[in-house]
């Protein structure tokens, strides 16, 4: 089976905002009846978003509607669900090629990027340190048991991301070795870099950037 990558952006709206606090609000109250309520109310809205449910695993055959009961919802899949109407599907660095994913992760090493960088660009962040940053005085926010929450980018970041990338989409670093110009032939050829820029462009310093990885 294929491995591919997938991207959405949602942007960051009052309302987006709004549902962050409810649920903050809920989960730090301990009311997991009040989290699972609002999170089948808005899983209903994806019944027809197959590339929601294909990204994530929310369709009933990812068996995510019984991991939003309140005996078992988590603070992330609950945020992923609340959210998700809202995700817009963006070009992902499958676009050309399943494995361009892979080829930035093991490639941009060598044209000099930061490990967590690269991390960010292919992975994201779990959704829960996203959500910690909307209460900076709770406790710590653990990841919950469902794995498919996707992997999430502020925008801000997003952008640094793309800028960065943008510096070497035409021509390799200038104290590029050997290594690190075969690396960039590879990312270029591959288009890769054209799918990475392409995705991030789409993003603004007011959305978030979410992405999964499904084999």
């Amino acid at each position: 089976m294929a491995v591919l990558h997938h991207a959405f952006r949602c942007h960051v709206t009052p309302v987006f905002e709004q549902d962050i606090s409810n649920l903050l609000a809920a989960w730090h109250a301990g009311d997991r009846t009040r989290i699972s309520t609002m999170a089948l109310a808005r899983y209903a809205a994806l019944a027809n978003r197959e590339d929601i449910h294909a990204a994530f695993y929310l369709g009933p055959e990812g068996a995510a509607p019984s991991w939003l009961q309140p005996h078992v919802i988590g603070l992330g899949l609950a945020a992923l669900v609340v959210l998700a109407p809202s995700f817009v599907a963006l070009p992902t660095l499958s676009a050309s090629n399943d494995t361009n994913h892979h080829r930035l992760a093991t490639h941009l090493p060598a044209l000099g990027w930061p490990a967590d960088e690269i991390d960010l660009l292919v992975h994201g962040q779990p959704i829960e340190a996203m959500l910690c940053g909307y209460a900076a005085s709770a406790p710590r926010l653990d990841p919950g048991g469902f794995r498919h929450t996707g992997g999430w980018i502020p925008g801000g970041m997003a952008k640094k991301l793309g800028a960065s990338l943008d510096q070497i989409a035409s021509t390799p670093p200038r104290e590029a070795d050997n290594t690190a110009i075969a690396a960039w032939h590879s990312l270029r050829e591959s288009s890769a870099l054209n799918d990475a820029r392409t995705m991030l462009a789409s993003v603004t310093e007011r959305d978030w950037l979410i992405t999964s990885i499904t084999h």
